[in-house]
């Protein structure tokens, strides 16, 4: 694994961490102050002693909240002081108050103002992020996006994955970055986020200004080494030079390897079935036979309806977690959110399990076998003979490179409305017989 791999992995692994603790961690000292609207405002003043949940166009907070702060908006603007943590998702964040402890904020411009003080470590993620002159970070800051200009001050690390990085102000420890010098997001300066100024667009690559103070190591990664200006880095400076090659098309062995291993897969598979579930397997194919048109249109219905059932899961864990935050009982809240995440984890499992694999050994089970009613009617009988046959030819078919994607495309979608036929017929309850009691 690569350094930007490394990196971009130890952040989405932050983030994931601070959102299941957020989430999922039940409250036992605050409750839950849940707001909506168009605008919604806590005025200088006010003060909140429960965990504050917003969701709406845009938030502002000016007063005070004794607890965590979670908000989705388009705009968010913190002017005020939160005493915990700050979880942010919106088009622009902007925080020119307090936050007492950690910050995770996903957006497209985040900005810190002068007056900004996070005292702990924010996580980020967006286009863009801004540390103003005055702003200051009391822990580290992990940052993977498009560019960081940094002229605040962050007393621990920056960690930063991205296309630029422009350091200004003072770090505490090490600067650990992983840059793309050849690509110039010039593109950052066109973002428009309603009331929130765009951002200022920095240099490609790594930047340091001679007013930049690193107290640790700089480490970097990119595809050109810069100089930091002298003073300005107390540590080591060391540069892992990255190359861009493209991959050499693939040789007609490479190709052939590449089918033969889809076929052992699909085929392997395909075993497994015919030994455990044979009378699915069966059943699927005789639904193929018989309505072969009707499965193609049930396919088409399926994938709808997979669809459906994902936005369903998450509806309904949305509306079940916050009517049990509603009557306070968040530690069911908690395991609430965590059955719905693992229901809809399952079922995108499954999804891809039978996109996959299921419905092209149906289909290529099917076609197998009807080629060998036809020339060998003995081998029929045999499971792996017209599985075998049937999948050669799928897998070799969906190679092909003008036809291929179309045939990938049809056998999906019958075999997932073949599936879906014989689910509705496994369903259909057969009517119960009334007996007449004698009187």
């Amino acid at each position: 694994m690569n350094l930007k791999q490394s990196r971009t992995n130890r952040l989405v692994l932050l983030a994931m961490a601070a959102v299941f603790l957020l989430v999922l961690t039940p409250s036992t000292v605050a409750a839950i102050d849940r707001r909506t609207g168009e605008q919604v405002v806590i005025d200088t003043g006010e003060t909140i002693t429960d965990n504050l949940i917003v969701t709406a166009t845009t938030v502002t907070i000016n007063g005070r909240v004794i607890g965590d702060v979670v908000t989705m908006a388009q705009a968010v603007e913190i002017n005020g002081v939160i005493e915990g943590d700050l979880f942010a998702l919106g088009g622009g964040v902007v925080v020119n108050g307090t936050v007492t402890d950690d910050v995770l904020v996903g957006a497209a411009i985040i900005r810190l103002d002068p007056q900004a003080r996070i005292g702990n470590n924010l996580w980020g993620s967006g286009a863009s992020i801004e540390m103003l002159p005055g702003s200051q970070i009391d822990g580290s800051l992990f940052f993977i996006g498009g560019q960081a200009l940094l002229a605040g001050t962050v007393e621990r690390d920056v960690v930063f994955s991205g296309n630029s990085l422009l350091l200004r102000g003072a770090i505490g420890r090490n600067v650990e970055a992983s840059v793309d010098a050849e690509t110039e997001p010039a593109w950052i300066s066109q973002l428009r986020v309603e009331g929130i100024a765009s951002p200022p667009v920095a240099p490609a690559g790594l930047t340091v200004d001679r007013e930049a103070r690193i107290g640790g190591d700089l480490v970097y990664t990119s595809q050109t080494p810069v100089t930091p200006p002298p003073g300005t880095v107390a540590g080591q400076v060391r540069f892992t030079e990255v190359t861009r090659t493209s991959p050499p098309p693939p040789t007609l062995v490479d190709r052939i390897l590449d089918l033969i291993r889809r076929f052992a897969g699909l085929f392997l598979l395909g075993l497994i079935l015919v030994r455990l579930t044979p009378h699915l397997l069966r059943g699927t194919t005789d639904e193929l036979k018989t309505r072969p048109v009707a499965s193609l249109g049930w396919g088409i219905v399926s994938i709808l309806a997979i669809a459906l059932a994902f936005l369903a899961v998450i509806l309904l864990t949305i509306a079940a977690s916050v009517v049990l935050g509603s009557v306070r009982l968040n530690g069911l809240m908690g395991i609430v959110v965590a059955a719905g995440f693992l229901v809809g984890m399952t079922l995108i499992l499954l999804t891809i399990l039978a996109i996959a694999y299921v419905a092209q050994i149906v289909v290529g089970f099917e076609v197998g076998r009807q080629i060998l009613l036809r020339l060998r009617p003995a081998w029929v009988e045999r499971p792996f003979a017209p599985l075998a046959l049937g999948l050669l030819l799928l897998v070799v078919m969906t190679a092909a490179p003008a036809i291929g994607w179309m045939v990938s495309i049809v056998a999906v979608l019958c075999g997932l409305g073949a599936l879906w036929m014989l689910g509705r017929k496994s369903l259909v309850r057969q009517p119960v017989p009334v007996v007449a009691l004698a009187g």
